[in-house]
């Protein structure tokens, strides 16, 4: 989850993500605050796009595997926005698949190792059909029915939240509602086509599902696993973000979305820790 940002210019998410190389498989890369957390630290889904953008950079247009298809991430800490650097390496190219292993690390101030990823690359056909299972998509209202935005429109991407998930914030942080589930429309503002990148991000974008469930500070995700299992439709995602079980202060979550033809696109599991206040445990 990130916070609004209302003032400066238009952004898409594109260029929030964009990498450039600096040779030997390193990349650059402006970590911008429209996608943090209090406009200091970056969301974590975030970052595995950028990641993953300079995974398939690194594999290059001649690989013929232009679409992320797979990837994990390891969380070792919290980045500052701000200039960064991604260094990639391709373990290996092959006729079905290209993977390739990236890190991030803060430069200038915030030097240090974030996050370490692995991808897995291929070439997706569009308008493909699942030969078995997909699940349905949760029933959403309208998106001019849901919860305003979490986010300007000027930061490239837009979540509304389903009413009947979404939560009240108090003084004391988020009301707690018992319900462990958030559902919500997600699209790309620029393109209103979500890329395999922008997935990678919507598989982080929700807030923790843990906030209906009990009153935490910080969830940081310590790993995160995404599947892409098929390039979405132009139009915007439904994605629903599940908790599974909350014990000895980790929780594991579950997010899925599906493209606007209903087909699932999208599946991602992570283990995250919780901060809860002093006195409060789970």
């Amino acid at each position: 989850m990130t916070e609004p940002v209302n003032d400066g210019p238009a952004l898409t998410f594109a260029a929030a993500t964009a990498v450039s190389s600096c040779g030997d498989g390193a990349y650059r890369v402006e970590l911008r605050p429209e996608y943090s957390i209090g406009r200091r630290k970056p969301n974590g889904g975030y970052l595995l796009a950028c990641l993953g953008r300079a995974a398939l950079a690194a594999a290059g247009a001649g690989s013929g595997h232009e679409h992320v298809i797979a990837a994990g991430v390891q969380y070792y800490a919290a980045l500052d926005v701000g200039p960064a650097v991604i260094e990639t390496r391709v373990v290996r190219a092959g006729r079905t698949a290209t993977q390739v292993t990236a890190t991030i690390s803060g430069s200038g101030g915030s030097g240090g190792l974030g996050a370490q990823a692995r991808f897995t690359l291929a070439s997706l056909p569009a308008g493909s059909e699942p030969f078995w299972g997909g699940g349905e998509p949760p029933v959403l209202p309208p998106i001019g029915e849901c919860e305003p935005p979490l986010h300007g429109r000027r930061r490239g991407t837009t979540v509304s939240l389903d009413p009947a998930t979404s939560f009240t914030i108090t003084p004391d942080g988020p009301l707690v509602t018992g319900k462990g589930e958030f559902r919500a429309w997600f699209r790309d503002d620029d393109t209103d086509v979500v890329d395999t990148v922008g997935l990678l991000y919507a598989a982080d974008a929700l807030p923790p599902a843990t906030a209906g469930i009990t009153l935490t500070g910080w969830v940081p995700t310590l790993d995160l696993t995404v599947y892409i299992r098929a390039l979405p439709a132009p139009g915007p995602l439904r994605l629903r973000m599940r908790a599974q079980m909350i014990q000895d202060g980790f929780a594991d979550e579950v997010c899925e979305g599906w493209d606007s033809r209903g087909r699932l696109v999208m599946q991602a599991t992570q283990l995250a820790a919780l901060r809860h206040p002093e006195g409060r445990h789970a």
